[in-house]
């Protein structure tokens, strides 16, 4: 008894002698177009407790007061409310119809969703990301792909350790560590909450960001022409948003949410390409190349220790000029060996910047929470078998 995504519902509609869609609402009526493309699909009914609209017919399908069918039937709860989805399924289960003959078709997966989950339902879940997006299912007893086992570690691995370095703030500490804290961008405050930032003790262009998740980066290039309240209203919103349930990269589930505030790096997302070094089993292998720093529309290639394009591309479309070679190559390369020494696969990125510094990025172990097709498709084993 699970709130399922439309191909997890139209497989388990296949397997049932009969249908019935709970709810002759908007969201009902457009499961019922969608199931009704496939013959092999089988609508018994409507059900519906609207004394109004009980007795008619939609498109040949009648409406009526649920009960409970004879013969091996599926019922599939599609209503939006969520209090009218419980109303539903507490009726259902009255009727004496089994819990794993229902399922609540929920048709946004979003936030709420996710993150009401219980974790018992995150494999299943994982499973039909990966089905909608690549058409088959993960072979969890032996993954194969790069991107079946990125699939199989946000599910089964729980390391305090990697919480840590996906923290973009206490990773911080750990670079400082491991390699000294000349690589790290400035850092001018860091709050629990965004009332406490002093705007004034700031630098005219800064960038504010959360440390925990990806994307969430407020950039000032000039303080005097921000707008304060509409920052930190964003800055609170993000920080109530836990980035674990986004996709269910749960190494991102126990960040203790802060705001820090970073040096802007003027013209990095227009001139300066980001370096993202897949490294495996302690030695980085291929240069993500990226042209546009992550932003839409945005252009990458993979390159090898020698600077050598390689013929694939995963996630961002390729970009077919080649990329000057940075002179930092070997630092980056030397660095990126030092910090991901305990780790069989992440990601490490960097900045060479025009100045000469070397600057770190990120640690990642989930890169596109592998759920990116890889062209061509056969890179996908290739790198696989690298982790």
């Amino acid at each position: 008894m699970l709130e399922k995504s439309f191909n997890y519902i139209y497989e388990k509609a296949k397997q049932a002698d009969k249908v019935v869609i709970v709810g002759a609402g908007k969201r009902g009526r457009k499961l019922m177009s969608d199931l009704q493309k496939s013959n092999a699909i089988y609508l018994e009914a409507f059900f519906d407790n609207n004394e109004t609209i009980v007795g008619t017919i939609i498109e040949g399908v009648k409406i009526v007061k649920p009960y409970k069918i004879d013969g091996i039937c599926i019922y599939i709860i599609a209503v939006d409310a969520r209090e009218h989805r419980k109303a539903f399924l507490d009726q259902l289960q009255e009727l004496g119809i089994e819990k794993e003959n229902i399922v609540i078709y929920y048709y946004n997966r979003d936030y709420d969703y996710l993150s009401s989950l219980k974790k018992e339902n995150y494999k299943e879940e994982i499973q039909d990301m990966y089905y909608e997006k690549f058409g088959k299912r993960i072979n969890w007893q032996n993954p194969i792909t790069y991107n079946e086992k990125i699939n199989w570690e946000k599910l089964n691995i729980r390391d305090e350790k990697r919480t840590r370095l996906v923290d973009k703030y206490l990773v911080k500490t750990w670079v400082k560590e491991q390699i000294g804290e000349k690589y790290l961008t400035k850092l001018y405050g860091v709050w629990d909450n965004a009332d406490e930032i002093d705007f004034d003790t700031l630098p005219n262009q800064f960038v504010l960001k959360l440390n925990n998740g990806s994307g969430r980066n407020i950039i000032v290039k000039d303080k005097r022409e921000m707008n304060q309240d509409e920052i930190c209203r964003q800055l609170e919103e993000w920080k109530g948003n836990n980035f674990a349930f986004a996709s269910l990269e749960l190494q991102y589930k126990d960040i203790v949410p802060k705001i820090i505030c970073e040096e802007y790096l003027d013209g990095v997302a227009e001139s300066v390409y980001d370096y993202n070094i897949y490294c495996f089993h302690g030695e980085p292998v291929y240069i993500w190349c990226i042209k546009g720093s992550h932003r839409p529309g945005c252009q990458a290639s993979f390159y090898n220790k020698d600077w050598e394009m390689q013929p694939f591309s995963y996630g961002y479309p390729q970009d077919p000029i080649p990329a000057p070679k940075p002179e930092k190559l070997e630092e980056m390369l030397a660095l990126s060996r030092i910090l991901c020494k305990e780790f069989r696969h992440v990601r490490v990125d960097w900045y060479n910047l025009p100045d000469g510094r070397v600057l770190f990025g990120e640690m990642t172990f989930s890169t596109w929470s592998g759920l990116m097709h890889f062209e061509p498709e056969e890179y996908d084993f290739i790198f696989g078998k690298l982790i």
